[in-house]
């Protein structure tokens, strides 16, 4: 109290006075907001349009509509998940040397998580938080739709009419210069100034089988990343743009940065953490995919969790850019985001994605968490996608597998 009292007699200006008592009410919102989402959910209740008031900012806009409409669940205990010790160890060895550029760039930084410690107070935080995400802990590198029965992605187009078209795909990943676990560590020869590499496989439907693309993303913030599409009917590869990241990628509602929920270049954005909170989510996913009605999205039997999240708000800054605002809420253990939510650049509400996890075993035994089945919907147009992308880390991939001789080599029907 004493403190408050020498600071508010410090404020010589109206000006400041009114800085101060913005900085307070934000401050007592957000902590009210906290504690509002501390509501008394216990494992075993059951939540519904009887009660949805009790959920009231612990899941996004639209599925509290779906709530009073009359969607139902049940509320479980919490889920706890720790990463790998190669990347808590790699935590430790290097997070004491990472600094922000002038620019909010990431310098020094080898391994592990950058800022283990963010203190709410601090101006950068939203970056910090920002750069946390991106280095999250993700494998060396995997294989996304490994873990299902079939091996690859599993996706559902769904028209608003209830429609839906089915498209299978397989996705393999390589982290090669944040390494703690295989091999050559943290980098691989050669690979210093990339990021990651994505090969993407159509395997489903016949269409468009053996279609596969080339992503790669460089550590150079000023540097675009390279995308290549090989079309197997035309046998050609073709270069494609990076600079328009905002086009849906068909028959999805994704664009290239809605992947994993945001997947812009950082320093390409502002960032500004608005508080911590409780958020609803499924960290123990029990069916693969989860079970759903046909031309719905969402789950009619899994039950869901409170998690403890960094709300984030992402604006970017190209003025021309698709969606003004963006908000993660980001797990506060795992760095994952577990709930999406984007706004048009007229300010209203257009997407909303949330995703469920399970646990995964790494080849050495160690279980970590992954992804499991989650969607996005536009709730302008009623379109949605639902995924499946269940992993296998740490699969000790080549980086030969991620070049553009693999592509030519891509059969009809996704083998290589």
């Amino acid at each position: 109290m004493e403190s408050t009292v020498r600071n508010q007699r410090s404020i010589n200006s109206r000006g400041n006075i009114y800085g101060l008592l913005g900085y307070l009410v934000l401050f007592f919102s957000l902590s009210l907001q906290s504690n509002a989402a501390e509501v008394d959910l216990k494992p075993g209740d059951t939540v519904g349009p009887q009660n949805w008031e009790r959920v009231k900012g612990l899941v996004g806009e639209n599925l509290l509509n779906r709530i009073k409409q009359g969607y139902t669940f049940q509320i479980k205990p919490p889920t706890t998940y720790q990463p790998p010790r190669e990347y808590v160890e790699a935590t430790k060895k290097y997070a004491g040397g990472v600094r922000l550029g002038a620019d909010g760039e990431l310098l020094n930084h080898f391994g592990g998580l950058p800022f283990p410690e963010v203190d709410p107070r601090d101006p950068q935080a939203g970056q910090k938080v920002a750069w946390n995400y991106y280095w999250r802990w993700r494998g060396d590198d995997y294989k996304a739709g490994g873990g299902t029965e079939i091996g690859q992605v599993i996706r559902y187009a769904i028209e608003k009419d209830g429609s839906e078209r089915r498209a299978d795909f397989v996705s393999y990943f390589l982290f090669p210069r944040t390494r703690v676990t295989l091999g050559l560590k943290p980098v691989i020869p050669g690979y210093e100034h990339i990021d990651s590499i994505q090969l993407r496989i159509d395997h489903y439907p016949r269409d468009t089988s053996g279609t596969a693309t080339l992503e790669i993303r460089y550590a150079d913030p000023n540097r675009p990343d390279d995308l290549y599409l090989y079309i197997p009917t035309l046998r050609r590869i073709r270069r494609a743009s990076t600079t328009q990241r905002c086009l849906t990628l068909a028959p999805s509602e994704f664009n290239l940065d809605d992947i994993n929920f945001f997947s812009g270049k950082i320093t390409d954005f502002n960032y500004r953490l608005l508080g911590e909170k409780k958020a609803l989510t499924n960290y123990t996913q029990e069916n693969v995919p989860y079970n759903r009605r046909q031309g719905d999205y969402l789950p009619v039997d899994e039950k869901w969790e409170v998690q403890n999240v960094y709300v984030l708000e992402i604006t970017p800054k190209d003025p021309s850019y698709c969606t003004p605002k963006k908000i993660l809420w980001i797990d506060k253990v795992a760095w994952e985001t577990t709930w999406g939510m984007t706004w048009d650049r007229k300010g209203e509400y257009w997407k909303e994605m949330a995703l469920f996890r399970m646990p995964a075993k790494l080849p050495d035994g160690q279980v970590v968490w992954q992804e499991g089945t989650g969607y996005i919907v536009n709730v302008q147009n009623g379109r949605s996608s639902v995924l499946t992308t269940t992993r296998l880390y740490n699969q000790d991939l080549s980086p030969s597998l991620f070049t553009l001789a693999t592509m030519l080599r891509i059969m009809r029907g996704g083998t290589i």
